[in-house]
């Protein structure tokens, strides 16, 4: 984002467009913007920004524009407005051009008043006065001797250039509304007569002139539609937007159309003639979303299209034709609300595995490494279109084309060709022992399997390789010919007749510039050939005797010269060699002999290469990426000017075979490549000259548009098309590979948030993951009922049947018959019985009842074969008539549960198969989340925070006693142990809790010694309150794999696991552990960017004084004399280091800058040489030319290193 307000340099701008969008800020600030095409076609904000010019709190909670962009109000929440006085288009323009920048106001005009402001709006003038301005606000204010509420209208008007002092100068007391108008909803200006309507919960009303005095309101007579399944609440569904459709400007003259739009998704077409003023409604018919503020019209040829944003759901795109019916174009999607979180991790607790005994297992890294990534599902909105929605992070590529082959295909390619001036696509497709050919139009519709006689290309053996030349000439190389398919001939080239070997069969091949390369088996070893292409013709060279047996080839060019590169496998030791076309080895080396690459390290053993792929960096050199079989991932850099030297680096990325293919062009400004591993599509950029990797590897999401709670397909291959179908430039369009399936789908570079939707027939109310029974369970309302269902995470198929005891099916299980009763709580209990363990589910509910689940697995007959299929019943069934059961955990003896504040211990009795009383104990408040560890209950209460209670399980005639507790009362949501066991053993965990306001606290319990208050250890604040936290191993396994403890770093678990907190509007957040040195260091980096307006543009400075928050507002580049406390004080308050300003810092490489702030860049040295007692920096001062540039290569290793993705 660039800012208009500094001058651009010399060279000449264009024009503004004719439009600019006005963005009002939480802060008051005002930000006018627009879009720019850059030169390489990509997009990017210019934005100049307008200070609040008063004090007001939430200025801009009110904003409206008059018709001609002259004037703008914004108002406050409290008793004011501002109205600024606009440049027009044309003075902006030449200001921009002229100097790279423009400043919008002219002036402004303050206007306090008594009341509050309810709508504010610009009417419409008459046509032939188009100079005259009127603005129209609603105030609510109390009036009389009782003080009861009575809302008023007030307007001003003036003409264009009046002097704005003199305009607001006039006390004004306005015009009472009629009753029924008291509330109003919407404020709608009209186009003619300075009219408007006014919205209201029961009628609209209709002024003709807002000028006349007295105003008389026409009320508008209409039966509303009926509600829909939408709705939420008691009362009857409320109008929430309004929109105006595009029509002709003479059309508008005369006639005013309003579309009208309702919380439950009914919209009301409106149309309003001048002459009458007498209203004409519509029922248009209801959207399949709630309708929130988040509404408007777009423009097209044949239809009105709405675009709506969705409310606490998806949104979505609607289109109304001509005397038609209302058909949904595409979906939206938006924030909903999410109470509860889940992730596939088997364990839940901070140390995994431990089921209360107190044990903590050793860490193990090899377990991480063979284990996929965990996932993350969240439960989403209310109603008929809330759901289950996984999280996944990466780049979405969206499917445009889809069909099932039939058989499995190992690879293929897509190239266009012209066939007599008939434009279309040869998609040729490698099967197992065959090739087929598909020929498809060129808008995609029809997809035509070429018989072998009418085929060119060679269909009776695999395809091994395929290119087509910048002439449109395809080469297709096969196990056994070479097939040359121009647009008016071809040719075939059998392999026997061009090396002179009956039997001679392909096993590698690559083309390039005009030269084939083929390997063939020889002996133990391989051969390699070198076939020349002349027009249709093929010549071959003398073979030589490969290096090993080669698995894969390539050529590349380097120092003007075409070279050849296999990688191969010979005397276990995996190779990489390098020839000139005739033979000549260039180079050879083998993998261990590389400082670093060891085949037996940590990372697992590995196997022969599958695949290379070559990334031409131009004067940089050349890269190489190889695939291997056992899922590693082999880097290679090849000097230009010494193709002797290859530097190489190893790391893993899956388990499954790693199979790397080349991107056609550079996406995002970057070359790239693509890998697939554990059916998982990669595509990696951000090569490091460095550290000899790819910095940067997303993973790719195929999506469908029609079906979001689609899987991910498992992608075997891809093929990148030379040209992007949609010719937008930056997309890229894929030939995808999934099995039998071929998938066509359009990417771009957007790095974000790629959700995948499970719906379900109801609001979801908690989640879980059951490592038991390998599935999802839901807890969600089904037609006011609560029920239970089993979700395969992987398919999104529901597998569950709620039985009674003789397996027999009913609607619900027992104990979950009550309508509007509401689960709180679903957990499992391992219940111990002689020696056995016997699992079981727990669910509580807001009504007072507790549900013990059994559930047994079973195969069924389904049309794809057998599948698994989960039943469930109630066991034993409790209910209470004194509160809600909020709380419940299990222990191997029996349960203990919270009903409102009382805290009930009780055990099974398995002959009388019933719950029996065993204590009680009476907490604060109610609990949220209950623990049982080494016989005491961990009880996070809603209003006082911690509390543990001591069970005396060794007793029955002792009651529980409280011997912990928070000294600080907090209003909690939830919490989790987080912590380093191999740290000083005996001080972990430490429980980290979420309050209602925002704040984070560590807390630790001095386990041993009674009657002592919990620990404080840090505490913070955040931006939204975290509502559930989850842990799990979810960074992807090139991340994970050898993530060491380092820089003064913490685990955050006791086997290595990831800290995520999800919040009520869908945010997820992840928390870390660090040293106090490395907080330091951190600390100090964040107080550098927030002092900066390049990193923190909008925001104030935070800096703490003793122990007391100072907020400032500094402009680093401006500001450089103003002094500001850099340092990184340590209060418990402040021991929370924001990632996301971190983040900034890493993007925009801003480091060196913001260390030339005063002493930033002393504090900077120092606070790295604290970390590890300088281990990192040992060396640093003594080197004068290039210590500085260490340091700061220091940082941003530690930046990468704390920052790293967990999804």
């Amino acid at each position: 984002m660039q800012d208009a307000t500094k001058p651009h340099g010399a060279e000449r701008l264009p024009s503004l467009p004719p439009q600019m969008l006005v963005l009002v800020l939480e802060n008051g600030d005002g930000v006018f913007m627009f879009i720019r095409e850059r030169t390489d076609r990509s997009l990017e904000f210019i934005t100049t920004k307008y200070k609040n010019p008063t004090g007001l709190a939430y200025l801009g909670y009110h904003l409206c524009m008059s018709p001609t962009s002259s004037y703008m109000v914004t108002g406050s929440i409290q008793s004011a407005f501002v109205v600024y006085e606009l440049e027009s288009l044309k003075e902006l323009n030449a200001q921009y051009m002229l100097k790279g920048s423009f400043n919008p106001v002219r002036s402004i005009r303050l206007r306090q008043f008594r009341g509050s402001i309810l709508h504010m709006k610009f009417l419409h003038p008459r046509p032939q006065d188009q100079f005259h301005i009127i603005v129209l606000l609603l105030i609510a204010r109390m009036e009389g001797p009782n003080g009861l509420p009575s809302t008023r209208m007030i307007y001003w008007e003036w003409e264009l250039g009046d002097e704005l002092k003199t305009v607001f100068a006039t006390e004004k007391s306005g015009a009472r509304l009629p009753e029924e108008h008291q509330v109003p909803l919407l404020l709608i200006p009209l186009r003619f007569n300075s009219a408007f309507c006014i919205v209201s919960e029961h009628c609209i009303g209709i002024v003709n002139c807002a000028l006349d005095d007295p105003h008389s309101f026409e009320t508008l007579h209409n039966n509303p539609p009926s509600q829909t399944e939408l709705h939420h609440g008691a009362a009857g569904p409320l109008w929430t937007a309004w929109a105006r459709p595009f029509r002709r400007q003479k059309y508008f003259e005369n006639t005013d159309i309003i579309y009208l739009a309702r919380e439950d998704g009914v919209l009301v077409h409106i149309e309003i003639e001048a002459s009458g003023m007498m209203p004409q409604v519509t029922n248009v018919g209801a959207v399949g979303t709630n309708i929130s503020t988040a509404f408007t019209t777009a423009y097209d040829v044949f239809a009105d299209v709405f675009v709506i944003g969705g409310n606490s759901g998806p949104g979505g795109i609607w289109k109304l034709p001509a005397r038609g019916d209302l058909t949904q174009v595409s979906t939206i999607p938006n924030w909903s609300p999410v109470i509860d979180l889940a992730t596939t991790d088997e364990y839940s607790s901070w140390a995994a595995g431990d089921l209360g005994s107190g044990n903590t297992p050793e860490r193990s890294t090899e377990s991480i490494v063979l284990k996929k990534p965990d996932r993350i599902f969240c439960t989403s909105g209310r109603g008929p279109n809330s759901g289950l929605t996984e999280l996944r992070w990466g780049i979405q590529a969206r499917i445009g084309l889809e069909f099932d082959y039939g058989q499995p295909i190992r690879q293929s390619w897509m190239f266009p060709v012209d066939i007599r001036g008939d434009m279309g696509f040869y998609a040729l497709l490698s099967l197992p022992y065959s090739s087929d050919v598909l020929h498809l139009s060129s808008d995609l519709t029809n997809a035509n399997a070429l018989s072998p006689d009418a085929c060119p290309f060679d269909t009776t053996s695999r395809t091994i390789h395929a290119v087509q030349n910048e002439h449109g000439s395809i080469v297709q190389i096969t196990e056994v010919s070479v097939t040359l398919v121009a647009p008016s001939q071809s040719s075939r080239h059998r392999h026997a007749d061009l090396l002179g070997s009956g039997d001679a069969t392909a096993e590698n091949a690559f083309c390039k510039d005009g030269l084939v390369v083929i390997s063939t088996h020889k002996d133990q070893g391989s051969e390699l050939h070198v076939l020349e292409i002349d027009q249709m013709n093929l010549s071959t060279a003398k073979p030589w005797d490969a290096r090993g047996e080669v698995t894969c080839i390539s050529m590349f060019s380097c120092s003007e010269q075409t070279l050849i590169v296999s990688g191969s496998v010979m005397d276990g030791s995996l190779w990489i060699s390098i020839y000139l076309p005739d033979g000549s080895m260039v180079v050879s080396e083998a993998l261990s002999s590389h400082k670093g690459v060891d085949g037996g390290a940590s990372n697992g053993q590995m196997e022969a290469f599958t695949s290379v792929s070559v990334l031409t960096e131009g004067v940089n050199g050349v890269v190489l990426a190889f695939g291997t079989r056992s899922g590693h991932l082999v880097t290679g850099r090849v000097a230009q000017q010494d193709s002797t030297q290859i530097s190489i680096s190893v790391e893993r990325l899956g388990m499954a075979p790693v199979n790397v293919f080349s991107a056609s062009r550079f996406f995002g400004g970057e070359a790239a490549v693509f890998a697939c591993c554990d059916n998982n599509l990669i595509i990696m950029t951000s090569f490091s000259q460095r550290h000899t990797k790819f910095q940067t590897k997303n993973s790719i999401w195929p999506t469908d548009s029609k079906d979001p709670s689609m899987p991910s397909p498992p992608i075997n291959s891809v093929h990148c098309l030379e040209q992007s179908l949609s010719a937008f430039s930056g997309h890229m369009s894929l030939m995808m590979l999934a099995g039998s399936r071929v998938l066509l789908a359009e990417m771009w570079p957007h790095v974000g948030s790629v959700t995948r939707s499970i719906p379900l027939e109801g609001t979801p109310l908690r989640v879980m993951y059951s490592p038991t029974w390998k599935c999802l369970i839901v807890a969600h309302l089904k037609h006011n009922f609560s029920t239970l269902s089993f979700v395969d995470p992987d398919t999104g198929i529901f597998m569950s049947t709620p039985t009674d005891k003789n397996l027999v099916p009913r609607a619900q299980i027992s104990g979950l018959s009550l309508p509007g009763d509401k689960v709180f709580g679903l957990g499992e209990w391992h219940y111990v019985k002689d020696g056995k363990t016997f699992p079981f589910l727990l669910v509580t509910t807001q009504m007072g009842m507790l549900l013990v689940v059994s559930i047994v697995n079973e195969e069924i007959e389904t049309d794809n074969g057998k599948t698994r299929h989960i039943r469930y019943w109630t066991r034993h069934k409790k209910r209470v008539y004194q509160g809600s059961i909020s709380a419940v955990a299990g222990d191997p003896a029996g349960l203990l549960f919270s009903v409102g504040s009382v805290l009930h211990w009780e055990v099974l009795d398995v002959l009388e198969k019933k719950l029996k009383p065993s204590k009680l104990f009476q907490l604060d408040s109610p609990a949220v989340t209950l623990q049982i560890k080494n016989g005491k209950a961990c009880a996070l209460t809603t209003h006082h925070s911690l509390q543990v209670i001591d069970m005396h399980m060794e007793s029955e005639t002792l009651d529980m006693s409280l011997i912990h507790s928070d000294e600080v009362t907090r209003f909690i949501w939830h919490s989790i142990e987080l912590g380093d066991s191999a740290e000083h053993p005996g001080q972990w965990p430490v429980n980290f809790v979420s309050a209602r306001d925002g704040g984070i606290v560590g807390l630790w319990v001095p386990w041993g010694r009674r009657n002592q208050e919990l620990g404080r250890v840090f505490e913070g604040q955040l931006a939204r309150p975290v509502m559930k936290f989850r842990r799990g191993h979810t960074r992807p396994l090139w991340l994970s794999v050898d993530r060491e403890r380092r820089y003064n770093s913490l685990l955050s678990t006791a086997d290595g696991a990831e800290i995520l907190g999800v919040s009520l509007d869908g945010s997820l957040q992840h928390f870390s552990l660090i040293g106090v040195d490395l907080w330091r260091f951190l600390r100090l980096v964040q107080n550098l960017a927030q002092a900066s307006s390049t990193i923190s543009p909008f925001t104030h400075v935070i800096s703490y004084q003793n122990g007391n928050v100072v907020e400032k507002e500094l402009d680093m580049d401006m500001d450089m004399g103003m002094e500001i406390d850099l340092e990184a004080q340590q209060y418990p308050e402040m021991m929370h280091i924001d990632g996301d300003v971190l983040q900034q810092c890493l993007d925009l490489g801003a480091l060196k800058k913001l260390t030339a702030f005063g002493d930033g860049l002393d504090l900077f040295c120092e606070y790295l040489d604290g970390i590890a007692d300088g281990a990192y920096t040992e060396g640093f001062r003594d080197d004068m030319e290039d210590g500085q540039e260490r340091y700061l290569t220091l940082g941003y290793d530690i930046l990468e290193y704390v920052l790293a993705p967990v999804l």
